[in-house]
């Protein structure tokens, strides 16, 4: 009687353990290409462009994959760096954080034009070579939003909303 129930009751445990372990490989996988490179990355901007005190960095996709930095220069300003063809022969535009808006001057351009109804996110970009302000939200509509905010003037460039299913 004994073995009617052990039996069982190890298979589940098995298939429980194996679950686990499939689910959790398949994370650490997916992050780990998401963060694929960011070593490189930060030796490039270190090397090229004399960034020091590299506190952020951050992957952004659109045309192409960027690493976006958050840093200090030589003269221990703020600056960002994004950098582009992460792969091949990487290219870095460096501008200090003064030279353009702030995440919370990009929310409320993005507030006065569309007033969403949940912020998601707000990150760092780069689209078509112009340096951007990525603001995703949920709007009205509940439709999954995105606005790219330009980094220099605070314009709207692009809005994309999502319809959900």
């Amino acid at each position: 009687m004994e073995k009617k129930i052990v039996i069982p009751l190890f298979i589940l445990g098995v298939l429980i353990i194996s679950g686990i372990w499939i689910l959790t490989s398949s994370y650490l996988t997916a992050r780990g290409q998401y963060e694929d490179g960011y070593e490189q990355s930060k030796q490039f901007a270190m090397e090229e462009a004399n960034l020091k005190n590299i506190s952020k960095i951050n992957t952004f996709n659109s045309d192409q994959k960027y690493h976006v930095i958050t840093a200090k220069n030589n003269e221990n300003e703020q600056v960002y760096g994004w950098i582009s063809n992460i792969k091949k022969e990487r290219k870095m535009i460096v501008k200090k954080k003064t030279a353009g808006i702030t995440k919370n001057e990009a929310l409320e351009s993005v507030n006065e034009e569309h007033n969403p109804s949940e912020i998601i996110s707000v990150q760092l970009g780069m689209d078509e070579g112009i340096p951007i302000w990525e603001v995703k939200y949920q709007d009205e509509s509940d439709r999954y939003t995105f606005d790219y905010v330009n980094f220099y003037d605070g314009k709207i460039i692009k809005h994309m909303a999502l319809k959900k299913s």
